[in-house]
């Protein structure tokens, strides 16, 4: 058993999945956080998963190790579980980009969503995803062509902790740390300062929190 031969089962274990119907090669790459282009090169043969990205897509399409070994290979180590629950769950997508230079994203046309794992959405009050432009002001975590998982918790968004949250900001929008002041709302990008009262901030009487706020971050996806 080497490296090489795992490879080559776990591109067989994705083409089963899509043969048997558990996910398009379109979703799977989605789900696993890669760029269809790449998981279709890979399943023709043309390109192979690096060791890291290996590991992602074992991890996001809940694939274990032991799937991928014969039954004399495995010995006496249990298998796990048969998953009770579906693959993933699809989740509206946005239409268009969170960035600086793009106004906030409308409703999608409800022909498209975005698919995760059901773990993912565990406690999350309308839940939606969003594609990501490039935003130089923020860390590599949130580079263009990532995509977030956003929950749009009425109360999440009106009573805000120090987390990440994407942003109406008038005609254009963005991912920002934020920090609620008496009347100001702090909006931090790449570097953090102790002192908030010198971030960048939108005057609160102007606008209210929920017309500003529009989702608490939840998960980032970065293409790969």
């Amino acid at each position: 058993m080497d490296f090489q031969l795992l490879q080559i089962r776990l591109i067989a274990h994705i083409k089963a999945r899509v043969r048997n119907g558990d996910g398009t090669e379109r979703s799977l790459a989605r789900l696993s956080g890669i760029s269809q282009p790449h998981m279709h090169n890979v399943l023709k043969g043309v390109r192979v998963f690096s060791p890291e990205l290996a590991d992602q897509v074992l991890r996001r399409l809940r694939i274990d190790l032991l799937d991928l070994l014969e039954g004399h290979e495995a010995g006496d180590i249990p298998r796990r579980a048969p998953r009770e629950q579906p693959l993933h769950c699809t989740v509206a997508l946005l239409d268009g980009y969170i960035g600086p230079e793009h106004p906030y994203p409308t409703a999608g046309s409800g022909h498209g969503g975005y698919p995760f794992l059901p773990d993912d959405l565990q406690g999350l009050e309308s839940p939606v995803a969003a594609r990501l432009a490039s935003d130089p002001r923020m860390p590599e975590l949130f580079s263009g062509g990532a995509v977030v998982l956003l929950d749009r918790s009425e109360a999440r968004r009106g009573n805000p902790d120090e987390g990440y949250y994407a942003l109406d900001l008038g005609g254009q929008s963005g991912i920002r740390l934020v920090r609620q002041g008496a009347r100001r709302l702090y909006l931090l990008g790449r570097d953090a300062g102790e002192d908030s009262r010198k971030w960048p901030s939108v005057a609160l009487p102007d606008r209210s929190l929920l017309q500003l706020i529009k989702g608490r971050v939840s998960l980032v996806i970065r293409r790969l």
